[in-house]
């Protein structure tokens, strides 16, 4: 009987690690030898058989290791580890064991080995400070001075089995931050002879052209040149030039293939795959990970240090935040509690607005699968009500009408809307074609009410890249511009007393010398102006003494008296305020004032902050105040 017992306690002790393993998913920079793969997991490295199974850890460092690439003898795997202040090449055991340190540059992502297993392909841009440009270099197993390969610049590479050729990517990156990308910089593959030092390129697709890999008489290589733009493999034939198709997903990516010669190991979906090239056929490589999955684990978090977007009521005694994909509504008084007015871990909330009585929230939220436009009350257990079904694009900050009727947004379309929160009726005001900058303005949301709800002023691009504002009137349906677009101009907020229309333009050309680059500077670009709306009205900052022939014209406008648009001759009433020029963004009018933030400076992170503000603590407030002038 205690024989029994003994045995069965080995066997559950024996099983233990598969019952507290997982399935392995969201792997990285997979490899292939023979019986063996290795990859990167929860920034270590791990290896597993070639038939799946459950997998091992070899590394265990605080820095993090990925490109793992084994030698052609199966013995070594080379790898990347951030250790010592960026990221190098080393060179370990297959079966584990301590790394020994290749490089000692600033980085070194490991691409491949040489054939005959004597050296360790990097790339590197350690050549180049201002704009880095990689290059392809090997670096012998015994750490010596590594030498740049004969090739202009490069990112990934593939030898010839005699190791006489090369095929490589030569700019580019193998993984975009988007699908489908055709600028400047998609990859392309190219075929080096370093007998005959000729360079002949072998990818003409506009697109992605990654991964090459020479197996046989042919390579394979990732491309999305499909009909759906899904990224699948592909094989070229050195003999007759023609490209096939291998795979044929259309709902996920390949990503992150590698071979060794006769198989090729890649992700599809977050799991791995491996095709035999004998006969293009592709099985799963089901992998259990023994891990504690710390990295995943319920943990708690403040909130506050993920926020992505804020309002404040108009009393100024409350504030919502959307962080961590929650709404919390956070008072001013800090004797009162904080609360999470959505408490939907499934979904993520973005843009939370309070209604002008402070009584609901308006937000967007894909628990759909699609971002939607939701109103609910600001009780947590509030029911959400769905005002927006098929949007399917990413939308842009909203914003209450004053009466509280009515919600105005915008999405990556470059169209506006407005929806009514009682009919949920949806009308589109405006949309546009125009981008205003392939860099930096990615999104352009740019639009306000006026106070009462019966106008909407936005800014849009035109073919000169600069803004120019426009009027739309609800009840008419129709846009008037109010500016031209020989000035850049931006940001049009109402005066809350109906005088005026605020906005910034880019229209101060005072410029001064770049003594290094031997060009001008305009430092201080943004003027503020006000456009005034009611024709017939004395100009703002207009002094007597200073033209005695001029009359102040009648029309005063009255406390309480409806607003009025005069569009006739309305660009002709826009003036400057008299502020000095500058660097100024995010303007917002009041009651009879108008606000703007400052910075000393207009750098990149400025371009970026144009349409969606950080929350930096370099901006300065500004008030001006319209009947002091000052």
């Amino acid at each position: 009987m205690k024989r029994i017992l003994v045995v069965l306690w080995i066997g559950l002790f024996l099983a233990g690690p598969a019952f507290a393993s997982i399935e392995g998913r969201f792997m990285q920079y997979p490899d292939i030898r023979g019986d063996r793969i290795v990859f990167t997991y929860e920034d270590d490295l791990w290896t597993v058989p070639a038939s799946g199974g459950v997998a091992v850890r070899l590394t265990v460092h605080p820095g993090s290791e990925y490109a793992a690439r084994i030698s052609p003898d199966g013995e070594w795997i080379a790898f990347s580890g951030y250790y010592d202040k960026g990221p190098n090449a080393y060179l370990m055991p297959a079966g584990g064991g301590s790394p020994k340190r290749l490089t000692w540059g600033p980085s070194a992502q490991v691409v491949t080995w040489t054939p005959d297993g004597k050296s360790v392909v990097f790339r590197s841009s350690f050549e180049n400070t201002f704009r880095p440009i990689a290059k392809l270099y090997s670096v012998s197993t015994d750490g010596s001075m590594p030498e740049k390969l004969p090739v202009p610049r490069g990112t990934l590479c593939t030898f010839s089995p005699d190791g006489r050729k090369m095929v490589y990517n030569s700019r580019g990156r193998e993984e975009y931050n988007w699908k489908r990308y055709k600028g400047g910089q998609y990859p392309e593959i190219w075929l080096y002879d370093f007998d005959a030092l000729t360079f002949a390129k072998l990818t003409d697709y506009v697109g992605k052209n990654s991964y090459p890999m020479w197996i046989g008489d042919g390579m394979y290589f990732v491309s999305d040149r499909g009909e759906n733009g899904i990224a699948n493999l592909y094989r070229y034939d050195f003999a007759s030039k023609k490209t096939e198709p291998v795979t044929r997903y259309d709902d996920f990516d390949v990503q992150m293939p590698s071979t060794d010669g006769k198989r090729i190991v890649y992700l599809h979906s977050g799991y791995l795959f491996v095709l035999d090239t004998a006969d293009n056929t592709s099985h799963q490589v089901k992998v259990q990970i023994a891990s504690d999955a710390w990295t995943i684990a319920p943990r708690t978090i403040n909130p506050k240090e993920y926020i992505h977007s804020m309002s404040v009521s108009d009393d100024g005694k409350t504030a919502v935040f959307g962080a961590r994909g929650d709404v919390f509504l956070v008072p001013a008084d800090k004797e009162r509690e904080t609360r999470n007015l959505t408490k939907s871990p499934g979904s993520r909330e973005r843009y939370p607005q309070l209604s002008p009585d402070g009584k609901r929230i308006a937000f967007f939220s894909d628990t759909s699968g699609e971002y939607e436009l939701y109103v609910k009350p600001l009780d947590p257990e509030g029911d959400w009500v769905r005002l927006t079904d098929g949007l399917k694009t990413t939308v842009y900050h909203l914003e209450w009408s004053p009466d509280g009727k009515k919600i105005l947004f915008g999405n990556k379309d470059f169209a506006i809307f407005v929806v009514d929160v009682e009919t949920k009726q949806l009308v589109k005001v405006d949309s546009s074609n125009q981008l205003k900058n392939d860099e930096f303005y990615w999104e352009i949301s740019d639009y306000s009410w006026s106070p009462d709800g019966k106008w909407v002023a936005y800014s849009f691009v035109q073919p000169n890249r600069n803004s120019k504002i426009f009027l739309y009137n609800l009840e008419q349906k129709n846009s008037t511009p109010v500016t031209d677009e020989f000035y850049d101009n931006l940001n049009p907020s109402f005066d809350a007393n109906g005088d005026y229309l605020y906005f910034l333009s880019y229209r101060n050309f005072d410029s001064r010398m770049d003594v290094f680059e031997d060009n001008h500077v305009i430092p201080n670009p943004v003027q503020v102006m006000a456009v005034q709306l009611q024709a017939g009205r004395k100009p703002p900052f207009f002094k007597p003494a200073e033209d005695p022939e001029t009359k102040p014209a009648n029309g005063k406008k009255q406390a309480g008296d409806p607003l009025r648009v005069d569009l006739d001759g309305i660009r002709n009433r826009a003036f400057v305020l008299p502020v000095d020029a500058g660097n100024y963004f995010h303007l917002k009018a009041g009651k009879g004032c108008v606000t703007w933030a400052s910075t000393d400076r207009f750098g990149e992170s400025e371009y970026e902050q144009i349409f969606t503000p950080g929350g930096d603590s370099k901006w300065n407030l500004h008030i001006f105040d319209m009947k002091e002038e000052k």
